[in-house]
């Protein structure tokens, strides 16, 4: 196991990196922690809100754990934002685990399955990042470690521990966590191999495992209910599950938007020749490991391309299931420079740097915040340490997971600077935070309380459309601070600052009676 922990304290390190390199994102990272803001400053423990109204978009684990941890210290940001990438560092443990149990007699495909995710670009973004994906993945893992135990031995203990760890993904984010199971569940006489359970012994096992999950998520799902009232519950039961499958009200995306994304979920080791032969059907077919790995990572697939709603991170508690099976097809010579296509990513990101340096990106040019020469050439100085690695190193698959650090570190390295000026909410948080109590506005509808938090806000944020709406609210606070983003004139108000966010500009508006 000694390479699995080396793995997952790569992993961590790379992971500290880029959360010290980019600041809380907006709009998810901050609405995160908004909410788990509300909870802590007198919101009910069991029905999370958001800005002042109910928010039954997410169940609240990584709200209470972020709770948790302010509880063990002071309030801020960065130990609130070690709380989701823990999950991920766990996650790589748990796939060198599922790879030593999957494979007995091949004992270092659990080191090479775990050092595949650790590096892999998407494991990397999104397991760095405050969201729920991470501690999905980490209770899919421990499903698919119950799902081998239960069909080696089919104990009631393994069928609990299943049922565990489905309602550890409920509370982690709901009911998709049937998403990532079901297929590999049902689909055991396919994976499991000689000696196998009965179809009704694991008919009956799979019953018990749900009767556990159930029991488990009505400790938190049955109170949470009664005091939500009947909006709540529509949102929980119905909108945030079957409404997104239906049809889904965000996150559009074709049929085929997975399928796009996975060549770059599968490089770089799955750009190469071995493991392109790990992925072909023969060998996919050949043991039960492979099998189960291979059941996993496509029912999920094809289950998530059917529904509407899509996002590149829905399928990453299908990465684990893909190093498993890359693992099976490392190279093992040293790499020449006829390989050096593999490196191509990071040959592209180069001459993004070049073309940013000329002004010649019209979006950088349009914000009018270039960015400077110092972060690009450091940027480009780890890119092309990360060729450097890939041609020197003896190890073939060491010398391969170079280029994704690289490319991730080096892409955050250069872009920065441009994140913390257009997408770090502290500045907007302190301007807007002496007026909590005399009353905070914006005119966008689109806004997802990326400012509570940053303000350390204990009031919502009035959400205004059009005139009329603006100038009652006015009226009625004139000593309120208004936030616009057309940068169109606000009648009886008089603009006193103006802030970048994102890809635009807030400006602040005060009441001519009352602005400086």
């Amino acid at each position: 196991m000694r390479a699995v922990l080396s793995a997952a304290l790569l992993f961590a390190l790379t992971a500290l990196t880029l959360i010290l390199l980019r600041p809380l994102m907006p709009v998810d990272e901050t609405r995160y922690l908004a909410a788990a803001w509300e909870m802590r400053i007198g919101g009910s423990p069991w029905v999370p809100h958001l800005n002042g109204a109910l928010y039954g978009h997410k169940p609240p684990l990584l709200f209470w754990l972020i709770n948790l941890v302010w509880a063990l210290g002071s309030v801020a940001a960065f130990p609130a934002r070690l709380v989701a990438p823990a999950f991920a560092v766990a996650s790589v443990v748990l796939t060198g685990l599922l790879a030593r149990r999957l494979w007995p007699d091949q004992p270092a495909r659990a080191g090479a399955a775990a050092l595949i995710l650790a590096v892999s670009p998407v494991w990397l973004v999104f397991g760095s990042t405050t969201m729920f994906d991470a501690m999905l993945t980490c209770a899919t893992l421990l499903a698919m470690l119950a799902l081998w135990s239960a069909a080696r031995r089919p104990r009631r203990s393994a069928f609990v521990a299943l049922g565990a760890a489905v309602a550890f993904g409920v509370y982690a984010k709901g009911p998709v966590i049937l998403l990532h199971v079901l297929p590999a569940a049902l689909a055991m006489p396919l994976w499991a191999g000689p000696g196998r359970p009965s179809g009704r012994a694991w008919a009956k096992g799979l019953a018990l495992a749900l009767l556990a999950a159930l029991l488990l998520v009505g400790l938190w799902l049955v109170p949470a209910l009664m005091g939500g009232g009947a909006e709540y519950r529509t949102e929980v039961l119905w909108r945030q599950s079957g409404g997104r499958m239906v049809a889904s009200f965000a996150h559009r995306k074709p049929w085929w938007f997975f399928l796009a994304l996975l060549p770059p979920m599968a490089w770089p080791f799955g750009w190469t020749v071995p493991g392109l032969a790990a992925l072909h059907p023969r060998r996919l077919w050949a043991d039960p490991g492979a099998r189960l790995a291979a059941l996993w990572a496509a029912g999920a697939f094809v289950a998530f391309s059917l529904i509407s709603g899509k996002q590149a991170h829905y399928l990453l508690p299908e990465m684990p299931a893909l190093a498993l099976l890359l693992a099976g097809g490392l190279p093992a010579r040293r790499w020449r420079r006829r390989d050096l296509w593999l490196a191509l990513p990071l040959v592209a990101a180069l001459a993004g740097f070049g073309a940013a340096a000329a002004g010649l990106i019209p979006a950088l040019v349009r914000l009018g915040d270039p960015l400077p020469v110092w972060s690009l050439a450091l940027g480009a100085a780890c890119l092309l340490a990360g060729i450097a690695g890939f041609g020197r190193l003896r190890s073939a698959p060491v010398a391969l997971a170079a280029l994704p650090l690289a490319l991730v570190i080096g892409l955050h390295l250069a872009l920065g600077p441009l994140l913390f000026a257009r997408h770090d909410m502290t500045a907007l948080g302190r301007a807007v935070a002496p007026f909590d109590a005399r009353g905070i506005a914006v005119t966008d509808g689109s806004y997802h309380a990326q400012l509570n938090f940053a303000g350390r806000l204990r009031n919502p944020v009035a959400r205004l459309a059009g005139p009329q709406a603006v100038e009652t609210w006015r009226q009625a606070h004139p000593g309120g601070l208004l936030l616009d983003q057309t940068g169109l004139p606000v009648p009886g108000m008089r603009a006193v600052a103006a802030l970048p966010y994102r890809g635009g500009t807030y400006t602040l508006h005060r009441s001519q009676e009352v602005a400086p």
